[in-house]
């Protein structure tokens, strides 16, 4: 975020559908299925705005197996704080928005643990024997 100027952040942050990805991920890492239930937006709409915030350095991203979980990127510069305070301000000012940001925190409780298990060992696999 340190090439990015206030001026660029406010901008990337003032779209609608980028500030409510923010504000979930603000309660929690998201995978991008859960981002879709929470918001009721299609695949496509959600990682288009989850791709120009990675490019603003807002968000990042770890594979998980198949999956992606995205979450916010924590900078205690300028940048981070600002967005801090919009995310603050927003939760507090507006109903819907904490409502969507409740949904994905329930969301990410019952769903994460289920995607992000580790495969069961390989030695641990039982197989059966072959008839001799």
């Amino acid at each position: 975020m340190s090439t990015t100027s206030a001026a660029d952040l406010l901008v990337t942050v003032a779209e609608p559908t980028r500030l409510r990805i923010l504000n979930c991920l603000a309660a929690a890492p998201l995978f991008v299925s859960d981002l879709q239930a929470v918001l009721e937006l299609p695949q496509p709409t959600v990682s288009r705005h989850l791709q120009v915030l990675r490019r603003a350095d807002l968000v990042r991203d770890t594979p998980i197996a198949q999956f992606v979980l995205y979450r916010l990127r924590h900078n205690g510069g300028k940048h981070g704080r600002m967005l801090a305070a919009i995310l603050d301000a927003v939760v507090h000012d507006d109903g819907e928005m904490r409502a969507e940001r409740h949904r994905a925190a329930d969301r990410s409780r019952t769903h994460t643990r289920s995607r992000v298990q580790e495969p069961p060992a390989a030695s641990q696999v039982a197989r059966p024997k072959r008839p001799s």
